[in-house]
């Protein structure tokens, strides 16, 4: 992709462009294995600096192109331009956010799959709320606490037709 071997076409960029995105997802499944064992040991650490949400979204919406790119999909961002600066774990947060965007991606054969960022007073306080939107089938009520176990998912049969970890 840095051309150290050489021009490379644009259909070869968007190969290069999917091997990487798909290296880096897996990477993210691996790792989202070792921090679960860190959580169920106690020994989670949060490293809170000074995050620009804005860009991780960006970030993980970049990484989401790969992720629908023969599926009719529009990718919506939705975040204000002035959207502030928090404390928080970056790595955390894009951890989250891939992973939800990965799911909608995984389950939406179509229509769109957008992240809106928006700055809310509640309680005297400003917060800051994310939500992660797409037109894929929804869980089922009656399924929606199954997904919080680890390792479980609301269509375990052997003949479902996405795969994943659970996680």
């Amino acid at each position: 992709l840095k051309g150290i071997d050489g021009p490379i076409t644009e259909n070869q960029e968007q190969d290069l462009n999917a091997i990487y995105n798909a290296g880096q997802h897996l990477l993210g499944l691996i790792n989202n294995i070792l921090d679960l064992s860190k959580i169920e040991a106690g020994k989670m650490e949060l490293a809170f600096t000074e995050v620009d949400l804005a860009e991780i979204i960006r970030v993980v919406m970049a990484t989401a192109v790969g992720l629908v790119k023969d599926k009719p999909i529009e990718l919506i961002l939705d975040i204000p331009e002035d959207l502030p600066t928090v404390q928080a774990d970056s790595i955390r947060i894009r951890q989250v956010l891939l992973n939800l965007v990965s799911n909608a991606a995984k389950y939406t054969e179509e229509g769109h799959i957008g992240v809106s960022a928006r700055t809310i007073r509640r309680t005297g306080r400003s917060e800051i709320v994310i939500a992660v939107f797409d037109t894929g089938p929804g869980i089922a009520p009656a399924d929606q606490e199954k997904i919080f176990e680890p390792f479980s998912q609301v269509d375990a049969s052997p003949t479902r037709k996405t795969g994943g970890t659970g996680l």
